[in-house]
């Protein structure tokens, strides 16, 4: 089972969005609270979106865990949905 919980873009201002999604998932090992989400920070440049960083925690090379993209960089950072947002507009925040 998966079901959409949220699906969610705000605009922060003319150029930068974010994205937000939420599902409801079985609980399993690689979704212990039933909880699959994903973060995208957006930047609008030459006339595209193009991605900052995305959190998230699906699975990753068949890894699971929170992750943060970055580039061409994946970190894994444990964390909740909520954090994950606080993270996500920092990390926004601080790119120009």
């Amino acid at each position: 089972m998966r079901r959409v919980i949220l699906d969610q873009i705000t605009l922060l201002a003319e150029n930068r969005r974010l994205v937000k999604r939420l599902w409801k998932v079985d609980v399993s090992p690689e979704y212990p609270d039933g909880l699959e989400f994903a973060y995208q920070y957006l930047y609008f440049k030459d006339d595209k979106w193009m991605q900052i960083a995305r959190i998230d925690n699906q699975l990753h090379k068949r890894k699971p865990g929170v992750h943060i993209h970055t580039k061409n960089k994946v970190r894994w950072e444990n964390m909740s949905f909520e954090e994950a947002e606080l993270k996500i507009l920092e990390i926004g925040k601080n790119t120009r």
